[in-house]
């Protein structure tokens, strides 16, 4: 038998669905659903709370509970805009030095005592350079020992697709953009960006099929070269 609570909650939330309540609107408040339903308060502020815990629902201390803004009940898709033509991009690996920083290996998921390869690349567009790569690899998927010619890891990708047959661009991954103001001198040389200028960092984390961290990489992208497209899917 269906609890009475997630009875409740499934029925607010086909109330929210269909637009009863829409993008901030105050919200029944728990003595709205004890009587609405003749249930208990435990009962009334679950429904509230699971619905909050969601992303439906969002409280202000001493005004109530309103519906969220957020679009958790909606396909919500994202898209890089590329501002150039690919077939003018290249790309020029700077390092790739084998490291052990704690920081870094916490992001990986690999114990104190394990060490991951740090690869530093550059791309540019007709000899622009606009994207500062810094990927961070468990060893695992790096052939060892390595090759004096750098160049062979200007695509990450198609060389660990060789050498370990795994497309790293179907595995599931988590990517945070956000636009930041730098004082790394290398970082706004390498970029040719002055301090003025805004650059978008990029931090992401793939993963292999038993979850473990396949990749974790942080770039920064020159402010006039970013565009991104957002589109939602009507429900």
């Amino acid at each position: 038998m269906i609890p009475k609570y997630e009875q409740i909650k499934q029925d607010l939330l086909a109330e929210i669905k269909k637009h009863k309540f829409i993008p901030g609107d105050k919200f029944y408040s728990e003595a709205d659903i004890k009587q609405k339903y003749s249930v208990s308060s435990i009962t009334a502020v679950k429904a509230l709370n699971e619905l909050t815990t969601a992303g439906y629902l969002y409280r202000i201390q001493g005004k109530g509970t309103f519906v969220s803004k957020s679009k958790v009940s909606q396909s919500v898709k994202f898209s890089d805009i590329e501002l150039h033509s690919l077939d003018k991009e290249k790309v020029k690996v700077l390092a790739i030095e084998e490291e052990n920083h704690p920081t870094i290996l916490k992001e990986l998921g690999l114990p104190a005592n394990a060490s991951y390869y740090k690869i530093k690349r550059v791309r540019f567009f007709e000899d622009v350079p606009f994207l500062l790569h810094i990927t961070h690899l468990p060893k695992k998927l790096v052939k060892e020992p390595l090759t004096k010619d750098l160049s062979t890891y200007a695509s990450i990708y198609e060389r660990v697709r060789k050498d370990f047959d795994i497309d790293l661009f179907s595995l599931s991954s988590v990517e945070t953009d956000e636009i930041i103001f730098s004082d790394n001198s290398e970082l706004l040389n390498l970029l040719q960006l002055s301090f003025r200028e805004p650059v978008v960092k990029q931090v992401k984390h793939s993963y292999l099929a038993d979850q473990s961290v396949a990749e974790y990489i942080v770039s920064y992208k020159h402010w006039k070269y970013f565009k991104t497209k957002i589109e939602v899917e009507a429900e």
